[in-house]
C-alpha cells in the first residue's frame, strides 16, 4: 500500500449529503399530539398531584406517600437503563425493534394508571399497611412501563 493509500484511523471523513425529508402527514402530526398529550398527563400527575393524592385521599402518612413515590423513582431509575440496554438486543421487527417497546410500555402505563389514582378495590378500610402492598406493584409497573414508553423511535 503507498503511503498516500495509508488512513490515519483516529482521522474520520465526514460526508455531508443533503437528502430531504418528506413532510409529515397531518394523521401522523396528531397522532404525535395525543401520544404526547397523554405522556404529559401522567408526568402531571405522578409529579404535582401523587403525593397530594395519596395523603389527602387514600389517607396515607407523610412518610407512606414520599416512601411510595421514592419506590416509583427507584423502579424507573432501574427500568430506564435496563430497558435501553434490553431495546438494544432486541431483533428487528416490521416497525423497528423500539416500536415493541413503545407498545409495552404503553400498555403497562395504561393499565397500571387507574389503579395507582383510585381507591384500593375491596380494601378501602384496610389497614395501612395492605394499601401499601397494593399500590407498590402498580407503581412499579407504571414506572416500567414508563420507561419504556419514553424511548426514542
Amino acid at each position: 500500500m503507498a503511503a498516500d493509500e495509508q488512513r490515519d484511523p483516529l482521522q474520520i471523513n465526514y460526508t455531508v449529503v443533503n437528502q430531504r425529508k418528506a413532510p409529515l402527514t397531518w394523521r401522523t402530526r396528531i397522532s404525535y399530539g395525543v401520544g404526547h398529550v397523554f405522556n404529559d398527563l401522567c408526568a402531571s400527575m405522578w409529579f404535582t398531584y401523587l403525593l397530594v393524592y395519596l395523603h389527602k385521599v387514600v389517607k396515607f402518612s407523610n412518610t407512606s406517600a414520599g416512601t411510595l413515590l421514592l419506590i416509583g423513582q427507584v423502579a424507573d431509575a432501574i427500568s430506564t437503563p435496563l430497558v435501553g440496554i434490553e431495546s438494544d438486543r432486541t431483533g428487528r421487527f416490521k416497525y423497528g425493534r423500539r416500536k415493541i417497546w413503545n407498545l409495552v410500555g404503553v400498555t403497562s402505563v395504561a393499565l397500571s394508571f387507574p389503579f395507582v389514582f383510585n381507591l384500593c378495590l375491596g380494601c378501602e378500610n384496610s389497614a395501612q399497611w395492605a394499601k401499601f402492598i397494593y399500590y407498590t406493584p402498580f407503581i412499579v409497573i407504571f414506572q416500567f412501563g414508563w420507561a419504556a414508553s419514553q424511548i426514542r423511535i
